[in-house]
Protein backbone atom coordinates (compact mmCIF):
# COMPACT_ATOMS: atom_id res chain seq x y z
CA UNK A 1 0.00 0.00 0.00
CA UNK A 2 2.57 2.58 1.31
CA UNK A 3 4.47 1.53 -2.41
CA UNK A 4 1.13 2.43 -4.03
CA UNK A 5 0.80 5.31 -2.61
CA UNK A 6 4.54 6.72 -2.92
CA UNK A 7 4.12 6.01 -6.45
CA UNK A 8 1.31 8.02 -7.23
CA UNK A 9 2.72 10.77 -5.51
CA UNK A 10 6.14 11.05 -7.47
CA UNK A 11 3.75 10.56 -10.80
CA UNK A 12 1.97 13.41 -9.43
CA UNK A 13 4.97 15.63 -8.63
CA UNK A 14 6.57 14.28 -12.11
CA UNK A 15 3.45 15.25 -13.72
CA UNK A 16 3.08 19.44 -12.13
CA UNK A 17 6.90 19.67 -12.33
CA UNK A 18 7.39 18.75 -16.03
CA UNK A 19 3.61 20.30 -16.95
CA UNK A 20 3.41 22.14 -20.11
CA UNK A 21 1.33 25.04 -20.89
CA UNK A 22 -0.07 26.64 -24.12
CA UNK A 23 1.47 29.82 -24.60
CA UNK A 24 -0.57 32.47 -27.36
CA UNK A 25 1.86 34.86 -29.14
CA UNK A 26 -0.17 37.94 -29.40
CA UNK A 27 0.74 41.62 -31.19
CA UNK A 28 -0.08 44.98 -29.68
CA UNK A 29 -3.15 44.66 -30.74
CA UNK A 30 -4.49 41.43 -29.30
CA UNK A 31 -4.45 39.20 -32.37
CA UNK A 32 -3.34 35.71 -31.74
CA UNK A 33 -0.46 35.48 -34.27
CA UNK A 34 0.43 31.47 -33.62
CA UNK A 35 0.30 29.20 -30.43
CA UNK A 36 3.04 27.07 -29.06
CA UNK A 37 2.89 24.30 -26.41
CA UNK A 38 5.93 24.55 -24.23
CA UNK A 39 6.67 24.84 -20.42
CA UNK A 40 8.05 28.38 -20.11
CA UNK A 41 9.12 30.60 -23.08
CA UNK A 42 10.87 34.04 -23.00
CA UNK A 43 10.15 37.18 -24.77
CA UNK A 44 11.30 37.88 -28.36
CA UNK A 45 15.29 38.87 -28.74
CA UNK A 46 16.09 39.90 -32.01
CA UNK A 47 13.44 37.58 -33.56
CA UNK A 48 14.36 34.34 -31.59
CA UNK A 49 13.01 33.16 -28.38
CA UNK A 50 14.03 30.41 -25.92
CA UNK A 51 11.76 28.00 -24.45
CA UNK A 52 12.35 25.38 -21.58
CA UNK A 53 10.76 22.04 -22.37
CA UNK A 54 11.27 18.10 -21.06
CA UNK A 55 13.03 15.94 -23.20
CA UNK A 56 13.48 12.16 -22.50
CA UNK A 57 17.09 10.42 -22.85
CA UNK A 58 17.97 7.00 -21.93
CA UNK A 59 14.48 6.95 -20.52
CA UNK A 60 14.75 9.77 -18.25
CA UNK A 61 13.06 13.29 -18.50
CA UNK A 62 15.78 16.41 -18.16
CA UNK A 63 14.84 19.85 -18.99
CA UNK A 64 16.54 21.69 -22.11
CA UNK A 65 16.10 25.02 -24.04
CA UNK A 66 15.71 25.30 -27.27
CA UNK A 67 15.00 28.22 -29.44
CA UNK A 68 12.00 29.01 -31.88
CA UNK A 69 11.64 32.01 -34.56
CA UNK A 70 8.82 34.65 -34.61
CA UNK A 71 6.72 32.45 -36.82
CA UNK A 72 6.85 29.72 -34.07
CA UNK A 73 8.87 27.48 -36.03
CA UNK A 74 11.38 25.58 -33.93
CA UNK A 75 14.69 26.49 -35.79
CA UNK A 76 16.78 25.74 -32.66
CA UNK A 77 16.25 21.94 -30.87
CA UNK A 78 15.94 21.72 -27.26
CA UNK A 79 19.16 20.27 -26.51
CA UNK A 80 21.00 23.11 -24.23
CA UNK A 81 21.22 22.64 -20.17
CA UNK A 82 18.41 24.78 -18.79
CA UNK A 83 20.77 25.33 -15.28
CA UNK A 84 22.68 28.38 -17.25
CA UNK A 85 20.12 29.91 -19.80
CA UNK A 86 20.07 32.89 -17.91
CA UNK A 87 22.98 33.33 -20.01
CA UNK A 88 21.36 32.28 -23.61
CA UNK A 89 19.43 35.32 -25.54
CA UNK A 90 19.74 36.22 -29.12
CA UNK A 91 21.75 39.73 -29.63
CA UNK A 92 23.79 40.74 -32.57
CA UNK A 93 22.83 37.38 -34.32
CA UNK A 94 24.76 34.87 -32.09
CA UNK A 95 23.89 33.43 -28.62
CA UNK A 96 25.79 31.91 -25.93
CA UNK A 97 24.55 28.32 -25.07
CA UNK A 98 26.08 25.44 -23.25
CA UNK A 99 25.87 21.70 -23.35
CA UNK A 100 24.70 19.43 -20.57
CA UNK A 101 27.93 18.33 -18.59
CA UNK A 102 30.31 20.09 -20.85
CA UNK A 103 32.66 22.83 -19.33
CA UNK A 104 32.14 25.81 -20.52
CA UNK A 105 29.88 28.14 -23.15
CA UNK A 106 30.05 28.87 -26.46
CA UNK A 107 28.57 30.76 -29.10
CA UNK A 108 25.69 29.76 -32.10
CA UNK A 109 24.19 31.66 -35.46
CA UNK A 110 20.23 31.55 -35.53
CA UNK A 111 20.55 28.40 -37.59
CA UNK A 112 22.19 26.68 -34.33
CA UNK A 113 25.34 26.36 -36.03
CA UNK A 114 28.72 27.02 -33.44
CA UNK A 115 30.66 29.80 -33.90
CA UNK A 116 34.62 29.41 -33.33
CA UNK A 117 36.18 26.60 -31.34
CA UNK A 118 36.43 28.72 -27.76
CA UNK A 119 34.69 28.00 -24.61
CA UNK A 120 34.31 30.16 -21.65
CA UNK A 121 33.70 29.56 -17.94
CA UNK A 122 31.68 32.81 -17.41
CA UNK A 123 30.45 35.40 -20.19
CA UNK A 124 28.08 37.84 -20.14
CA UNK A 125 26.01 39.71 -22.42
CA UNK A 126 26.39 41.44 -25.91
CA UNK A 127 26.07 45.09 -26.26
CA UNK A 128 27.21 46.90 -29.37
CA UNK A 129 28.52 43.76 -30.70
CA UNK A 130 30.94 42.82 -27.88
CA UNK A 131 30.79 40.74 -25.27
CA UNK A 132 32.50 40.14 -21.60
CA UNK A 133 33.96 36.59 -21.14
CA UNK A 134 35.92 35.42 -18.07
CA UNK A 135 38.37 32.96 -16.51
CA UNK A 136 38.57 33.34 -12.53
CA UNK A 137 37.97 36.69 -11.92
CA UNK A 138 40.14 38.11 -15.06
CA UNK A 139 37.58 39.67 -17.98
CA UNK A 140 38.44 40.09 -22.10
CA UNK A 141 35.95 40.57 -24.56
CA UNK A 142 34.37 38.60 -27.90
CA UNK A 143 32.71 39.63 -30.75
CA UNK A 144 29.95 38.20 -32.79
CA UNK A 145 32.26 36.03 -34.97
CA UNK A 146 33.38 34.62 -31.81
CA UNK A 147 37.11 36.53 -31.96
CA UNK A 148 38.87 37.17 -28.43
CA UNK A 149 39.16 40.88 -29.33
CA UNK A 150 40.68 41.96 -25.71
CA UNK A 151 42.57 39.32 -24.08
CA UNK A 152 41.12 37.69 -20.99
CA UNK A 153 43.03 40.13 -18.40
CA UNK A 154 41.53 43.12 -17.49
CA UNK A 155 39.14 44.40 -14.60
CA UNK A 156 36.27 46.71 -14.99
CA UNK A 157 33.22 47.51 -17.04
CA UNK A 158 31.47 44.53 -18.64
CA UNK A 159 29.99 46.54 -21.10
CA UNK A 160 31.11 48.80 -24.07
CA UNK A 161 29.40 52.26 -24.66
CA UNK A 162 29.76 54.35 -27.73
CA UNK A 163 32.25 52.33 -29.00
CA UNK A 164 34.48 52.33 -25.88
CA UNK A 165 35.17 50.16 -22.69
CA UNK A 166 36.20 50.84 -19.39
CA UNK A 167 39.43 48.76 -18.35
CA UNK A 168 42.52 48.27 -15.60
CA UNK A 169 44.79 45.71 -16.07
CA UNK A 170 44.67 42.66 -13.78
CA UNK A 171 47.99 42.40 -13.17
CA UNK A 172 49.32 46.07 -13.48
CA UNK A 173 50.97 47.68 -10.77
CA UNK A 174 48.76 50.49 -10.37
CA UNK A 175 44.62 50.33 -10.26
CA UNK A 176 44.48 52.74 -13.00
CA UNK A 177 41.39 52.79 -15.76
CA UNK A 178 41.49 53.52 -19.18
CA UNK A 179 39.24 52.75 -22.71
CA UNK A 180 39.87 50.84 -25.45
CA UNK A 181 37.94 50.48 -28.49
CA UNK A 182 36.42 47.34 -30.66
CA UNK A 183 39.74 46.88 -31.69
CA UNK A 184 41.39 46.21 -28.61
CA UNK A 185 43.32 49.01 -28.64
CA UNK A 186 43.95 51.71 -26.11
CA UNK A 187 42.62 54.86 -27.16
CA UNK A 188 42.75 56.49 -23.19
CA UNK A 189 45.55 55.60 -21.73
CA UNK A 190 45.20 53.91 -17.98
CA UNK A 191 45.88 57.03 -15.94
CA UNK A 192 42.10 57.40 -14.34
CA UNK A 193 42.53 56.68 -10.57
CA UNK A 194 39.39 55.34 -10.23
CA UNK A 195 36.42 54.73 -13.68
CA UNK A 196 35.11 51.20 -13.07
CA UNK A 197 31.52 51.25 -14.03
CA UNK A 198 31.45 54.46 -15.84
CA UNK A 199 30.76 54.24 -19.73
CA UNK A 200 30.32 57.39 -22.48
CA UNK A 201 26.72 58.85 -22.62
CA UNK A 202 26.42 61.67 -25.40
CA UNK A 203 30.15 61.44 -25.74
CA UNK A 204 31.04 62.06 -22.29
CA UNK A 205 32.30 60.15 -19.31
CA UNK A 206 32.93 60.26 -15.95
CA UNK A 207 36.10 59.60 -14.15
CA UNK A 208 38.32 60.33 -11.00
CA UNK A 209 40.93 62.83 -11.36
CA UNK A 210 42.98 63.39 -7.71
CA UNK A 211 39.75 62.99 -5.84
CA UNK A 212 37.31 64.65 -7.84
CA UNK A 213 35.18 63.42 -10.59
CA UNK A 214 35.30 65.20 -13.68
CA UNK A 215 33.64 64.42 -17.47
CA UNK A 216 36.30 63.92 -20.16
CA UNK A 217 35.37 63.42 -23.82
CA UNK A 218 36.59 60.15 -25.99
CA UNK A 219 39.84 62.05 -26.16
CA UNK A 220 40.32 61.78 -22.62
CA UNK A 221 40.43 65.60 -22.42
CA UNK A 222 38.39 67.01 -19.71
CA UNK A 223 35.24 68.89 -20.16
CA UNK A 224 33.69 69.48 -16.89
CA UNK A 225 34.92 69.74 -13.78
CA UNK A 226 32.05 70.33 -10.84
CA UNK A 227 33.16 73.29 -8.49
CA UNK A 228 30.17 72.56 -6.08
CA UNK A 229 31.34 69.15 -5.02
CA UNK A 230 33.76 66.57 -5.88
CA UNK A 231 31.23 64.06 -6.86
CA UNK A 232 28.95 64.03 -9.81
CA UNK A 233 27.06 61.55 -12.18
CA UNK A 234 26.69 62.15 -15.59
CA UNK A 235 24.87 64.96 -16.96
CA UNK A 236 20.84 63.85 -17.98
CA UNK A 237 17.84 66.27 -19.16
CA UNK A 238 20.63 68.59 -18.64
CA UNK A 239 21.19 68.27 -14.88
CA UNK A 240 23.85 66.41 -12.78
CA UNK A 241 23.10 64.54 -9.44
CA UNK A 242 25.35 65.20 -6.59
CA UNK A 243 25.76 64.73 -2.95
CA UNK A 244 27.24 67.73 -0.52
CA UNK A 245 27.47 65.65 2.93
CA UNK A 246 30.17 63.36 4.30
CA UNK A 247 27.41 60.83 4.64
CA UNK A 248 26.13 60.71 1.02
CA UNK A 249 23.01 62.46 1.96
CA UNK A 250 22.40 66.04 0.98
CA UNK A 251 21.49 65.26 -2.52
CA UNK A 252 20.57 68.05 -4.95
CA UNK A 253 21.02 68.80 -9.78
CA UNK A 254 23.55 71.23 -10.61
CA UNK A 255 23.91 72.78 -14.15
CA UNK A 256 26.56 72.83 -16.72
CA UNK A 257 26.90 76.32 -15.42
CA UNK A 258 27.68 74.72 -11.96
CA UNK A 259 24.39 76.12 -10.40
CA UNK A 260 22.17 74.45 -8.29
CA UNK A 261 18.72 74.31 -10.06
CA UNK A 262 17.35 71.58 -7.88
CA UNK A 263 19.10 72.56 -4.15
CA UNK A 264 20.80 69.61 -2.35
CA UNK A 265 18.08 69.33 0.15
CA UNK A 266 17.33 65.43 -0.59
CA UNK A 267 18.61 62.09 1.71
CA UNK A 268 18.46 60.10 -1.50
CA UNK A 269 17.86 60.54 -5.30
CA UNK A 270 18.15 59.02 -8.52
CA UNK A 271 19.30 60.62 -11.53
CA UNK A 272 16.36 62.33 -14.07
CA UNK A 273 15.36 59.76 -16.60
CA UNK A 274 12.70 61.81 -19.15
CA UNK A 275 12.36 64.15 -16.65
CA UNK A 276 11.87 62.61 -13.62
CA UNK A 277 13.54 61.75 -10.93
CA UNK A 278 12.63 60.26 -7.07
CA UNK A 279 13.65 62.05 -4.01
CA UNK A 280 13.40 61.35 -0.11
CA UNK A 281 13.50 63.39 3.00
CA UNK A 282 12.84 61.97 6.25
CA UNK A 283 12.18 58.50 4.53
CA UNK A 284 9.51 59.86 2.69
CA UNK A 285 9.55 59.52 -1.18
CA UNK A 286 7.99 61.41 -4.00
CA UNK A 287 9.37 62.60 -7.86
CA UNK A 288 10.30 65.88 -9.20
CA UNK A 289 10.65 66.94 -12.59
CA UNK A 290 13.59 68.94 -13.63
CA UNK A 291 11.97 72.28 -12.26
CA UNK A 292 12.42 70.50 -8.84
CA UNK A 293 8.33 70.58 -8.98
CA UNK A 294 6.83 67.83 -7.19
CA UNK A 295 4.72 64.92 -9.75
CA UNK A 296 4.18 62.33 -6.93
CA UNK A 297 3.99 64.18 -3.61
CA UNK A 298 6.77 63.77 -1.00
CA UNK A 299 4.05 61.22 1.50
CA UNK A 300 5.10 57.49 0.28
CA UNK A 301 7.11 55.25 2.23
CA UNK A 302 9.07 53.64 -0.97
CA UNK A 303 9.07 54.20 -4.67
CA UNK A 304 9.68 52.04 -6.89
CA UNK A 305 10.18 52.37 -10.72
CA UNK A 306 11.39 54.78 -13.21
CA UNK A 307 10.18 56.95 -16.88
CA UNK A 308 12.18 54.87 -18.47
CA UNK A 309 11.80 50.94 -18.89
CA UNK A 310 9.58 50.78 -16.72
CA UNK A 311 7.48 53.68 -17.60
CA UNK A 312 5.40 53.53 -13.99
CA UNK A 313 5.79 54.33 -10.04
CA UNK A 314 4.81 52.20 -8.12
CA UNK A 315 4.20 54.09 -4.70
CA UNK A 316 4.25 52.21 -1.07
CA UNK A 317 1.95 53.99 1.70
CA UNK A 318 1.68 51.83 4.64
CA UNK A 319 1.67 48.54 3.37
CA UNK A 320 -0.44 49.26 -0.07
CA UNK A 321 0.81 50.14 -3.46
CA UNK A 322 -0.22 53.35 -5.63
CA UNK A 323 0.58 53.08 -9.23
CA UNK A 324 1.46 56.57 -11.22
CA UNK A 325 2.24 57.31 -14.82
CA UNK A 326 5.40 59.50 -15.61
CA UNK A 327 2.86 62.27 -15.62
CA UNK A 328 1.63 61.78 -12.37
CA UNK A 329 -1.84 60.31 -13.80
CA UNK A 330 -2.88 57.69 -11.01
CA UNK A 331 -3.47 54.34 -12.31
CA UNK A 332 -5.35 53.29 -9.17
CA UNK A 333 -9.06 54.52 -9.91
CA UNK A 334 -9.28 51.78 -12.26
CA UNK A 335 -9.53 48.24 -11.16
CA UNK A 336 -5.83 47.42 -10.39
CA UNK A 337 -3.89 45.61 -8.44
CA UNK A 338 0.01 44.96 -10.11
CA UNK A 339 1.58 46.75 -12.98
CA UNK A 340 4.78 45.07 -14.62
CA UNK A 341 7.52 47.40 -16.33
CA UNK A 342 6.30 48.31 -20.30
CA UNK A 343 10.13 47.97 -21.25
CA UNK A 344 10.35 48.46 -24.96
CA UNK A 345 6.36 49.41 -25.26
CA UNK A 346 4.13 51.48 -24.46
CA UNK A 347 1.78 49.17 -22.97
CA UNK A 348 1.81 47.98 -19.27
CA UNK A 349 0.52 44.55 -18.24
CA UNK A 350 -1.53 44.72 -15.01
CA UNK A 351 -3.60 42.25 -13.00
CA UNK A 352 -6.77 43.03 -11.66
CA UNK A 353 -8.74 42.23 -8.58
CA UNK A 354 -10.08 38.95 -10.19
CA UNK A 355 -6.35 37.41 -10.85
CA UNK A 356 -6.32 38.50 -14.55
CA UNK A 357 -3.95 39.96 -16.71
CA UNK A 358 -4.38 42.51 -19.54
CA UNK A 359 -2.32 45.88 -20.91
CA UNK A 360 -2.94 49.57 -19.69
CA UNK A 361 -2.43 53.07 -21.78
CA UNK A 362 -0.04 55.28 -21.12
CA UNK A 363 -2.74 57.37 -19.40
CA UNK A 364 -3.98 54.69 -17.11
CA UNK A 365 -6.71 53.56 -20.02
CA UNK A 366 -7.21 49.94 -20.63
CA UNK A 367 -5.85 49.05 -23.98
CA UNK A 368 -6.59 45.14 -23.97
CA UNK A 369 -8.98 44.39 -20.65
CA UNK A 370 -7.44 41.59 -18.09
CA UNK A 371 -8.81 38.40 -20.07
CA UNK A 372 -5.76 36.35 -19.67
CA UNK A 373 -4.22 34.20 -16.88
CA UNK A 374 -0.64 35.36 -17.33
CA UNK A 375 0.80 37.92 -20.14
CA UNK A 376 4.63 39.75 -20.23
CA UNK A 377 5.30 42.84 -21.66
CA UNK A 378 5.55 43.16 -25.57
CA UNK A 379 9.13 42.78 -26.86
CA UNK A 380 9.28 43.64 -30.59
CA UNK A 381 5.84 44.00 -30.87
CA UNK A 382 5.22 40.64 -29.51
CA UNK A 383 4.21 38.94 -26.17
CA UNK A 384 2.96 35.79 -24.86
CA UNK A 385 -0.14 35.12 -22.76
CA UNK A 386 -1.97 31.95 -21.97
Amino acid sequence: MKKSIVLVLAIFISTVLFSQKLYKCINEQGDVLFEFETHYVWPFSDGMAKFKTTVVENGKAYWRIGFINDKGEVVIEPKYDSQKSINYNFRDGVSWVKLPDSEGFFLIDKTGKRIGDQTYEKVGSFHEGMCAVYKDLNMGFVNTNGELVIPIEYAGDPWFYEGLVCLCPAEGETENYGFLNKKGEVVIPFQFNQAGFSGFKNGECRVQINGKTNLIDKSGKVVFTPTLTNNMDEFSCGLAKAYTKPDRTGFGFFNRDNQWVIKPIYDRASVFENGRAIVSINDKYGVIDTLGNFIIPLKFDKIYGDCDDSGYFACELDLIKYYYNCDGVFFSQYDVVQIMPREESKYYPYKDSNDKWGYLNADGSYHIEAIYEKNDSFEEGKAWVY
